[in-house]
């Protein structure tokens, strides 16, 4: 009895590409040939009388402005020693309430 409905019946896990099978694709590109004719040759080799922007007014300025922040940050870096920041930071963890203490860093 039981023999009559395992034809048709598949055990075991799910699998959802079961009845497809998926060839491996065998053609090559094809090259196209392109024939320009002298006259185009020759305009496509000469450069362009005025360069074309790549950047917008827009990003220039985001560009100049981002270059002055940088040049910003780096001059106040400059501005201290590495022993006036331990100072500076000594002295900021000296007024800190104890519930935030820290141990002092040397330097």
């Amino acid at each position: 009895m039981g023999d009559e409905y395992e034809y048709g019946v598949v055990k075991g896990s799910l699998k959802l590409n079961r009845g497809r099978v998926t060839k491996k694709s065998t053609k090559k590109p094809k090259k196209s040939k392109k024939k320009t004719s002298t006259k185009q040759q020759l305009h496509d080799q000469q450069p362009p009388d005025e360069p074309t922007p790549t950047k917008t007014a827009a990003e220039q300025k985001h560009a100049a402005m981002l270059q002055r922040r940088k040049m910003e940050q780096i001059k106040k870096l400059a501005e201290k020693s590495y022993r006036d920041q331990v100072k500076d930071f000594n002295d900021k963890l000296e007024r800190a309430p104890e519930q935030h203490d820290m141990p002092r860093v040397g330097g």
